[in-house]
């Protein structure tokens, strides 16, 4: 009897960036974008007079290599990266102000080609001091932001790794969180450090503060953007919103973009309309001067509307995924490896948001997110340890679909089944098998051949020969190559293999493993050979019945074959045979039980009938195994009729037996 196939066929909600519409990946975008500000001059006694009033509205798009205004509406005198409006009519009452403009933004970047040494000289950061100092809400002299940051920077001698370091840690660990407490004003980067929680404001403060400690110069950017985030368009009734990331300085490039809460690290998408840059967030947006006598100034709320005029042709991304699945097959309770390649094609610095998504029943170990810095053409691996359910059905065969995808549509999707007899990987060897240090990057420059015997007989032993090859352009030195608990280390050059060759024995029926592994400087790459110890395939038949049965009912034999041994009897026959009558089942392969009904002609039985079931299977080599059983079924006659009718079946049943 063949098992039943079933494919988990689900719908793998990854990212709402997937969608056809995906403003985040496009080349360039034309944006109208519309502020409007009001104020409201109120008298406070009679006779009130006003001279003047002014208006300067610090947010302003200013243009740079990715913004640039197309078309500019407005009443207000544009001077030193702000709109002012000013009134001198004399009239007490509520005065509006604000602009429209058309802006295009490109999908452009300040590229970070090269290595810049941390920590910065002096004359790296001369006439960017201020950049450097604390303020009210970035106290980057606080201890705890001190430590922090020199913590994450510890032992770094990259800027871009730094700034990466610090991004990234503050994205893991502070939960973005649109509560009142936060919302409602900006708070410190030090507060931010200690209740792990923020929005986009204080998760860019903690981060500009422990940049300025670490003297690296850092200022907060104002502007909006558009969100999938359901959470935040409930909260202001759009996908665009008020947004705030960082800039930060590289020597010899200039301010290079950080939006911790978008994920992007060196750049930010073509969304971001940038307004202003400042010392501190809580700058105001707009400041108001008048001079009167008898008239206070009331200021209205500050609006802004942005509506997308023109989509460019989408990006296509630099960063390549590659996917590799530890064990394509495993059995029910197993944990698993999923491991994503990460290929940097660009020629500069990249960081990349990576998430694994699975079907419900595939339970990720760990944080699912994964931030990763690539340099220049560099390619990084990363892990993902999953667990099976236990409670699986044990008749079905399930396919799990996964898939790795990127915050920028890029994705890689393979699969795994799981079922019964299958080998298994406990959490203790998937760690053993997972990569201690992510940024050994040449992992893919050498590979692995080992040529071994996928199954062996309990008891017997059999030869593994595995070699090593160097595939790079980079000469190993020092690599060590084990098979097991047999090493070798050696220096390996570019095109040259190394060979180790070891004995199994099949001392324990049932899945074994074999891990292959080397390692230095430079790489750090595991593989398990698998291979499955046999022992004499072995099976038992118990069967079910009414102990005592009416002449002439039909009764059920539920017949169970359950399997015995490790090794699979293959090529099964069952028969069971009695009350003159022999049926026959085929079943190419036993799980570890399958279950039969037989239905018995109760007009055939006598007082006590025999019938025989009997096995025949063979193991992988052809040879042959039997077991039979017997068992006697009780019936009763209700009337002389029937007893006569049983009587006769008995003899007849003799004869046939005798003959």
């Amino acid at each position: 009897m063949k098992w039943r196939l079933v494919l988990l066929l689900l719908m793998l909600f990854v990212s709402s960036s997937f969608a056809e519409n995906d403003l985040y990946s496009m080349e360039s975008l034309e944006l109208r974008l519309n502020v409007e500000g009001s104020l409201e001059l109120v008298p406070t006694k009679s006779g009130a007079d006003i001279k003047e009033v002014t208006a300067d509205l610090f947010l302003y798009p200013q243009e740079s290599q990715r913004q640039k205004i197309i078309l500019w509406d407005s009443e207000g005198i544009v001077k030193d990266e702000m709109v002012s409006f000013f009134w001198n009519d004399g009239q007490i009452e509520k005065k509006k102000f604000g602009y429209a403009a058309l802006i295009a933004t490109q999908n452009q970047r300040l590229a970070v080609k090269e290595k810049i040494s941390f920590p910065l000289r002096p004359q790296d950061v001369q006439g960017l001091e201020q950049y450097l100092e604390p303020t009210e809400t970035i106290d980057s002299d606080h201890p705890a932001v001190i430590a922090k940051a020199a913590e994450l920077a510890e032992g770094e001698d990259d800027l871009f790794k730094v700034a990466f370091n610090l991004a990234s840690w503050v994205e893991e660990h502070i939960e973005y969180d649109l509560n009142t407490v936060t919302s409602a004003a900006s708070q410190k980067g030090s507060w931010v450090l200690q209740n792990k929680q923020g929005v986009c404001d204080e998760m860019t403060s903690l981060f500009v503060a422990m940049a300025r400690s670490l003297g690296i110069p850092a200022r907060f950017v104002s502007g909006i953007s558009y969100t999938n985030s359901q959470e935040v368009v409930n909260a202001v009734g759009s996908n665009w919103a008020g947004h705030g990331w960082a800039e930060v300085y590289f020597p010899e490039i200039g301010w290079v973009s950080f939006d911790v809460t978008f994920n992007q690290y060196g750049y930010v998408d073509v969304t971001h309309l940038r307004l202003r840059d400042s010392f501190d967030p809580t700058e105001p947006a707009v400041k108001y001067e008048w001079v009167s006598d008898g008239v206070k100034l009331e200021k209205g709320k500050l609006g802004l509307e942005v509506t997308v005029e023109k989509e460019g042709a989408a990006v296509p991304e630099q960063i390549q995924l590659e996917q590799e699945i530890l064990a394509h097959e495993v059995g029910f309770g197993s944990y698993n490896l999923v491991k994503g390649v990460v290929r940097n094609n660009a020629h500069y610095y990249a960081a990349t948001a990576l998430n694994l998504a699975a079907p419900k029943e595939v339970e990720v170990i760990g944080r699912n997110r994964r931030n990763i810095l690539l340099p220049p053409r560099e390619v990084r691996e990363t892990f993902w340890m999953v667990k099976i359910p236990e409670n699986l059905q044990e008749n079905y065969v399930y396919t799990f679909p996964v898939r790795i995808y990127s915050e920028k549509n890029a994705s890689v999707d393979d699969t795994f089944t799981a079922q019964v007899g299958k080998n298994t990987y406990s959490k203790a060897e998937i760690e053993e098998l997972s990569i201690q240090d992510e940024e050994k990057s040449y992992s893919q420059k050498i590979t692995f051949d080992c040529q071994y015997k996928k199954e062996i007989m309990l008891g017997e032993e059999a030869p593994v020969t595995c070699s090593i090859k160097n595939t790079g352009n980079t000469n190993f030195k020092s690599l060590t190559f084990c098979v097991g608990d047999a090493c070798e280390t050696a220096d390996l050059p570019i095109n040259q293999k190394k060979n180790i060759e070891v004995t199994v024995k099949g001392e324990n029926a049932g899945w074994q493993k074999v891990i292959v592994r080397a390692e230095n400087k430079e790489v750090e790459k595991k593989m398990p050979l698998e291979y499955a110890v046999l022992d004499t395939p072995q099976l038992t038949i118990s069967a079910k019945y009414p102990p005592v049965i009416q002449f002439g009912d039909s009764p059920t034999i539920e017949i169970s074959l359950q399997k015995d041994s490790f090794a699979e009897p293959r090529n099964l026959a069952l028969a069971i045979s009695g009350a003159g009558a022999k049926s026959v089942w085929d079943i190419p392969g036993l799980g570890p039980e399958e279950k039969i009904s037989y239905l018995v002609d109760g007009q055939s039985l006598s007082r006590n009938t025999e019938f025989i079931i009997t096995a025949n299977w063979e193991d992988r080599q052809g040879k042959a195994y039997s077991t039979e059983q017997k068992i006697i079924v009780k019936a009763e006659g209700n009337s002389f009729a029937d007893k006569v009718k049983m009587l006769s079946n008995w003899l007849i049943n003799l004869f046939v037996k005798e003959n």
